[in-house]
């Protein structure tokens, strides 16, 4: 377990009124840290990644989705939902919402305060063993940081162990405010190149870049995360320019993760009515990805496949 900060009666139910949205939480998870962690996913990101597995965690307000195939066209209205979906002049979704038996059609994101969300957590702690806690991810969890801080006080207050999962880009005084109750940091560098950064991902790297080297010089507890993402970075020189500038890093570097693209975010596009930008881009093979991890390893970083 972690070093437990100790809070006052009166600060501890300060920070469970700390309100924010969260848009899940989720349990026995095994790649957002070590050991078994539950990961609570706040809503809003500042990046627009061409390729993002989870496009409702973009827009930092809850937003309705309509996930068809568990839609049984229940009759209560004159058209189907799926049959307007997703023109809001067609229907009035949000009351649909309300009614529908099997929530095909749903709101992704919701209002909670930390205290509801680190009750689902306490659940949890049982199962955590040595290694497993609390992730906080998202979209971007720095986004929200007065809930971000409150989750982590409170997780530390008794004693479990914190991470958060980050693109970097935000303020350095919110990393101030947040460094001393984290555990992990989970920090995802996507490319060198700015220019090609802001193509891809619609903001340019610098200030995220400018965060990791801080990060590294007051010896944060920082493991590399790469997206390795085919049209993007998955190639050779994208991949020895990360490496190269991660092993140029102050401080030692717990880890580098490499994590391959996958398309398993689809269907969410369509839920919100979305075109999935990254269509035609493959998976990149195994052999592929023990490739280009291997030129981490080749400038002495630890690195693996996974989170």
């Amino acid at each position: 377990m972690s070093h437990r900060f100790e809070l006052t009666p009166a600060e501890r139910g300060r920070l469970e009124q700390v309100a924010g949205i969260v848009f899940d939480v989720q349990r026995y998870s095994v790649h957002d840290g070590p050991g078994l962690r539950t990961s609570v996913f706040l809503k809003g990101c500042p990046l627009r990644c061409a390729w993002c597995a989870n496009p409702e965690s973009q827009q930092p307000q809850p937003e309705l989705a309509l996930f068809e195939q568990n839609c049984i066209t229940c009759g209560q209205f004159e058209s189907p939902c799926a049959a307007c979906w997703p023109q809001p002049a067609s229907a009035d979704f949000a009351q649909r919402a309300l009614v529908c038996p099997t929530g095909a059609l749903r709101w992704l994101g919701e209002r909670r305060t930390a205290g509801e969300v680190m009750a689902e957590v306490r659940r949890d702690v049982p199962f955590y063993g040595a290694g497993g806690g609390l992730t906080l991810t998202g979209g971007e969890a720095t986004m929200q940081p007065e809930l971000a801080e409150a989750l982590l006080r409170l997780a530390k207050a008794e004693g479990i162990s914190t991470a958060i999962e980050t693109c970097g880009h935000t303020r350095w005084s919110v990393w101030e405010r947040l460094l001393p109750y984290l555990d992990d940091i989970l920090y995802d560098v996507k490319h060198v190149d700015s220019a090609l950064h802001q193509q891809y991902t619609g903001l340019g790297n610098e200030l995220i870049l400018a965060n990791l080297r801080q990060l590294a010089a007051v010896g944060a507890p920082l493991t590399i995360r790469v997206p390795l993402v085919p049209g993007f970075n998955a190639d050779d020189a994208s991949v020895r320019a990360i490496a190269g500038f991660v092993a140029g890093l102050p401080g030692a570097i717990k880890a580098v993760n490499v994590l391959p693209y996958h398309t398993l975010g689809r269907a969410k596009y369509a839920a919100l009515g979305r075109d999935y930008p990254w269509a035609g881009h493959a998976r990149p093979t195994d052999a592929e990805v023990a490739t280009l991890a291997g030129l981490f390893a080749g400038c002495g970083l630890p690195v693996s496949t996974g989170g």
